[in-house]
């Protein structure tokens, strides 16, 4: 067992360094000074820095000083399990102590699930929790409203219950704040607080009273932590249960800071403002932690599922805590020079670099008209194809093609521009590949076809009859459910298996009708196994989806799991800015879509100073959105980047640019 401070050497980044680089490849000054660093610090990384390399090459050398000092561990947690999967697929075959106790490697969600919110919720109401699920939990909250409240008038309840669906989406949206003691009504996690008011219909505008109010904000708390007690949680209330247990149990803060040592975030731009806030009250505990708390990532890629946010989330270190990559080995030089036009922020050392010398093309911008604009996809993979022949492109299988957009469907007023407006093909955004869905029917159509195996369908199906019990009150996972059929029903257990590859096969060779018709005709049987019958999820089982109707040709079908377009014998996907952020493209087309309000929604107007290589510096809160867009998605591609701009605008905002550094290309 080592004692006292660990320190890296020379032969320990080596080391990393023959796992991790091609052969004859050395990671440069700036990274060593981050590898050998092992205090509480923030990494600055740019896009294409290989910022996650870098984490990987200290926790190889870090697998080689196990165990710590008095057994501790290493906490690595990231945004999303796309990003722990690689952790795990990169070094996992290397470090068998990192992935094993007192180490923790996961995503924030599942470490605040496993040390704080289970644990509280075990000691609070001596059972354990049943599911933390979104889906699951609004379709508990839709049971539960039916139902009335006790301590709560007729009138209270329906008051609150009014007030509720007046304010499309709070029943399921509002969530509960734990501030000095006591719960608080926010309108949504990290939102503002609920103000109540009586719902104004036809000539009746009287408010509710004071008193009236204080009943529906108390029904609303109570409402929530009756539906917890059931043993139901939303993955936001993890957070909330975090915050009661560190209050009233203090010392956890402590016991946690002793079990981790070390503790690294990845993409910390990526952090929600109550995880930010929970992390720093557990590992910075205004600097006096036991930790050594690294934060990894690039601030100008903070834009989330749904939005972009201009919030200063995370606050950097002072006391010269603060490490920057600033080379990045994606970007050209010259796209690395665009894109560091859009950076909004330019803290420590930020200056973007790119050590991409393998291929030099200079950014292209396409010109349109709304009359040939879906000529302007078939003209970049013509342009790719041109630069696959003459070299600039080297064919390679890792390759991947891009277009991309802020906006995906088509507005209703007007010529606003959205993806679907240069795509018209693009598959609805309810037809994505996920887990749940509204209708049996659609677990037979909206599988991964990516992979070409059985597997994906055999596991939609299951699914699918998981979503049956849960409707009919039975809550357990697709494990749970096999093994309970094994024990107690073993023939019905060996006849399913056989109906999944049946119905598997049959998908395959396109019989949806006969799968879906022979599915429904087997649930009762299965249902009886679990002592239930169709009731709740009729509608679910009987009612088709619209999905259904658009299977009568192969690329329907293909279009619903991923949009693509063959044109010169390779792939081109097209998708939102937000799908891509993390990705590394051969060639990227930036599409320009309307996005807010006022006279200038596109990215050409609000941007035409960067597209002039002038570093951006407005104030105004659409124009930072933009940036931020741009920012990611231009930083996307190794070889070639494209963007899109309609000839008017280009004539009004562009005319001058600097035809030295783009190439422009006219419809």
């Amino acid at each position: 067992m080592l004692q006292g401070m660990i320190n890296i050497s020379d032969s320990d980044i080596k080391y990393a360094e023959s796992i991790l680089l091609p052969a004859g490849k050395t990671f440069d000054v700036q990274r060593v000074d981050f590898i050998k660093n092992l205090e509480t610090l923030d990494l600055l990384a740019v896009p294409g820095s290989g910022k996650t390399t870098v984490l990987l090459a200290k926790l190889l050398i870090l697998e080689t000083k196990l165990p710590l000092e008095s057994n501790r561990g290493i906490l690595i947690l990231s945004h999303t399990n796309t990003a722990i999967d690689e952790i795990r697929e990169r070094i996992g075959k290397h470090c068998p102590k990192l992935f094993s106790y007192p180490n923790f490697i996961g995503t924030i969600q599942s470490f605040v699930d496993q040390f704080l919110a289970i644990p509280y919720y075990q000691i609070k109401y001596k059972r354990k929790i049943l599911r933390i699920d979104n889906e699951i939990y609004n379709e508990t909250v839709e049971r539960n409203l039916k139902l009335n409240l006790s301590n709560y008038t007729v009138q209270q309840g329906k008051n609150a219950k009014s007030f509720l669906r007046a304010n499309t989406g709070l029943l399921y949206k509002y969530r509960l704040l734990f501030d000095s003691g006591s719960l608080k009504i926010l309108s949504g996690l990290n939102k503002s607080p609920i103000t109540i008011a009586k719902p104004k219909r036809g000539k009746n505008r009287q408010d509710f009273t004071q008193e009236e109010k204080n009943k529906v904000a108390q029904w609303m708390i109570s409402f929530k932590t009756k539906i917890l007690a059931q043993g139901i949680l939303h993955f936001d209330d993890a957070y909330l249960l975090a915050e009661i247990y560190l209050h009233r149990y203090p010392k956890i803060k402590n016991i946690i800071q002793h079990r981790f040592k070390f503790v690294f975030i990845d993409e910390m731009q990526d952090v929600d403002l109550h995880q930010y806030n929970l992390l720093e009250k557990i590992f910075y505990d205004s600097d006096n932690s036991l930790s050594k708390y690294q934060r990894i990532g690039d601030k100008n890629q903070a834009i989330y599922t749904n939005e972009v946010a201009l919030e200063e989330i995370w606050s950097l270190r002072n006391n010269g805590r603060i490490k920057n990559i600033n080379g990045s080995q994606r970007l050209s030089p010259k796209i690395a020079e665009l894109v560091n036009c859009f950076a909004l922020s330019r803290e420590g050392n930020f200056s973007l670099e790119g050590h991409n010398d393998s291929c030099n093309l200079k950014p292209h911008i396409i010109i349109f008209t709304l009359e040939n604009i879906q000529q302007v996809i078939p003209k970049f993979s013509e342009l790719i194809q041109t630069y696959i022949t003459s070299g600039e492109i080297l064919v390679n299988s890792k390759n991947k093609y891009k277009v991309i957009g802020w906006t995906k469907e088509k507005p209703t007023e007007g010529n606003r521009l959205a993806i679907k407006h240069y795509f018209e093909n693009l598959s609805n955004e309810n037809a994505k590949q996920k887990i749940d869905y509204e209708n049996l029917d659609s677990y037979l159509v909206l599988f991964n076809r990516e992979k070409k195996t059985l597997e994906p369908i055999r596991k939609s199906i299951l699914n699918a009859l998981i979503k049956i019990l849960r409707l009919e009150g039975l809550y357990m996972s697709k494990s749970e459910m096999l093994r309970n059929l094994e024990i107690s029903h073993y023939n019905e257990y060996i006849s399913l298996k056989r109906n999944l590859y049946t119905w598997s096969i049959n998908i395959i060779r396109k019989k949806d009708d006969e799968t879906y018709m022979s599915l429904k005709t087997y649930i009762p049987t299965f249902l009886s196994c679990f002592g239930k019958s169709i009731q709740a999820s009729n509608d679910f089982i009987n009612n088709q989806s619209t999905i259904i109707a658009i299977q009568d040709t192969d690329n329907a079908i293909e279009q619903i799991s991923n949009n693509k377009i063959n044109i010169h014998g390779f792939d081109i996907d097209i998708s939102t800015i937000h799908s891509v952020k993390g990705e590394t493209h051969t060639a990227t087309l930036y599409l320009e879509t309307f996005y807010g309000n006022g006279n200038h929604n596109y990215e050409s107007e609000r941007l035409a100073d960067q597209f002039k290589f002038i570093n951006f510096d407005k104030t105004q809160k659409n124009h930072r959105q933009s940036s931020k867009m741009a920012y990611v998605g231009f930083s996307r591609p190794t070889n070639l980047l494209c963007i899109a701009v309609n000839k008017q605008r280009f004539e009004l905002h562009l005319s001058d640019i600097d035809q030295q550094k783009w190439n422009i290309i006219e419809l």
